[in-house]
């Protein structure tokens, strides 16, 4: 038998010994940091942890009632010196738990390339197409395998993850895990219809003042959409109705960089997500404190959203022009 990778035999080892640990993921966390949650928890299980998914009082949790088992979620931190798995942050500061004063020893298990190993035990992988897919890796290298709820999640969590298997982060080994995820009972049009066609006719509105007032930078070549609280309100919106605007935007023909400005009503005041196909972004968010993937990356700040609207629109004309991003 081929020896497992040493930091995924360590991830491995440490879960075996575990008694009752905590789990958290990135603030506002998507569907791949609740789907790698979802499968953790169900991992957990099957070895006889007690394990609980912890984030802030205010943090919503997209999908919560379809990814997560019930009754799996504390608001709050766990207790001290509980282990503490974080899942899908590249750093400690971006979990979704006020962690300041916290001590313990913490699994980091992640797929974004500029995560800051804050782990005492580290399992990364920035090449991986999300970290549900290295929850996967653990559960084969445990010889375990999902529940049916379990793999849907993990499933989502791949689907979003790769743009439903469209982004270069797709690799063989990311379908053959689909495909293993899919054996286990997965409905793969029923998770299709829940990430990809639930939209909201408030919604819909919503995208087309994002694109009818989008910002053409440096001839075309990027384009940056603005949403403030009051485009919101005009339209009835959620602030987290903002799903595949950014997406849309980058599929226009030429347009190398797309970014959404979105003013928040808590937390930072505006979080930027930007997008390509081409160009490395997370090092435009990285002078904003931000971060991400290469080709998704995004950051937050407290400045005026029009504030930030021109400076990401000038650093995008500089960059492109230059083609130095």
């Amino acid at each position: 038998m081929k020896a497992l990778p040493a930091d995924l035999a360590a991830v491995c080892r440490r879960m075996k010994t575990e008694r009752t640990v905590g789990l958290a993921v990135h603030e506002r966390p998507d569907t791949d940091a609740l789907g790698a949650a979802a499968g953790m928890l169900d991992l957990f299980a099957q070895l006889g942890v007690e394990a609980r998914l912890h984030v802030d009082q205010d943090e919503l949790l997209p999908l919560e009632e379809h990814l997560l088992p019930f009754g799996t979620v504390t608001r709050g931190l766990p207790p001290a010196r509980r282990p503490l798995y974080a899942l899908d942050s590249g750093s400690l500061e971006r979990l979704a738990l006020p962690l300041d004063s916290w001590d313990g020893f913490v699994v980091n298990i992640d797929h974004h390339h500029d995560n800051t190993r804050f782990g005492d035990v580290d399992f990364v992988r920035g090449a991986a197409s999300s970290t549900s897919e290295l929850v996967c890796d653990i559960a084969r290298a445990l010889g375990l395998r999902p529940s049916r709820q379990a793999a849907e999640a993990l499933y989502a969590g791949i689907s979003f993850d790769t743009g439903h298997f469209r982004h270069d982060s797709t690799s063989a080994g990311t379908f053959e895990t689909a495909a293993w995820l899919a054996g286990r009972g997965v409905g793969v049009t029923r998770v299709f219809s829940l990430l990809y066609e639930q939209g909201s006719i408030e919604a819909l509105r919503l995208w087309a003042r994002a694109i009818a007032g989008a910002q053409v930078v440096a001839g075309g070549r990027a384009l940056v959409a603005t949403l403030e609280l009051a485009d919101f309100a005009a339209v009835g919106a959620g602030e987290e109705e903002t799903e595949g605007i950014v997406d849309g935007l980058r599929s226009v023909g030429g347009v190398e960089v797309a970014a959404l400005v979105k003013e928040q009503s808590r937390g930072a005041r505006v979080r930027v997500s930007l997008r390509s196909n081409a160009h490395d972004v997370s090092q435009i968010a990285s002078l904003k404190g931000g971060g991400g993937h290469r080709l998704a990356a995004g950051f937050s700040s407290d400045d005026d959203p029009r504030e930030v609207t021109a400076w990401l629109s000038s650093e995008l004309a500089k960059r492109l022009l230059t083609a130095s991003c």
